[in-house]
């Protein structure tokens, strides 16, 4: 009888002991996950801008002084982003890229033997913030994603 006793007393001090150790792995699990999350979401935006500099610069291939043109092809390929601004050049420069001019009003001399090559350069940034800061690590950071696509004339 004595030691029936003991061996509740016993199990009744142990029973908390199991709620703790759930509740103690579950909170590392939900820290693990919330750092998967945010890796997860800034891995998107940045493949998102990638993509969204493509659309901007291909149609920017297609129509080379429009830049107003691939920004808007841009932003409506990242339409997901917050924050996602965009910035489109049209360009030329020297085959061996010693000069170079935006908009080509002026163009660049270039030495003998080159040739003058056209492109398009779309830009697209955001800010991206953790959703949980980390120690040791930044919880905001820059992304962004340059294309330059060559052109005819």
């Amino acid at each position: 009888m004595k030691q029936n006793l003991q061996r509740r007393r016993i199990n009744r001090n142990e029973t908390g002991s199991s709620l703790i150790e759930v509740a103690v792995i579950l909170l590392v699990l939900l820290v693990l996950f919330s750092g998967v999350v945010d890796i997860g979401v800034a891995f998107h935006y940045s493949d998102t801008l990638e993509k969204a500099a493509d659309a901007g610069a291909l149609y920017g291939s297609q129509n080379p002084t429009d830049t107003s043109g691939m920004v808007q092809a841009a932003d409506e390929d990242a339409q997901d982003v917050p924050g996602m601004s965009s910035v489109a050049v049209y360009g030329c420069e020297c085959s061996d890229g010693s000069g170079s001019s935006a908009s080509c009003t002026v163009r660049p001399s270039c030495p003998s033997g080159t040739s003058l090559t056209y492109y398009v350069r779309v830009t697209a940034r955001t800010h991206y913030k953790a959703i949980v800061p980390w120690p040791g690590i930044p919880s905001s950071y820059d992304l962004a994603s340059t294309v330059t696509m060559p052109t005819g004339p």
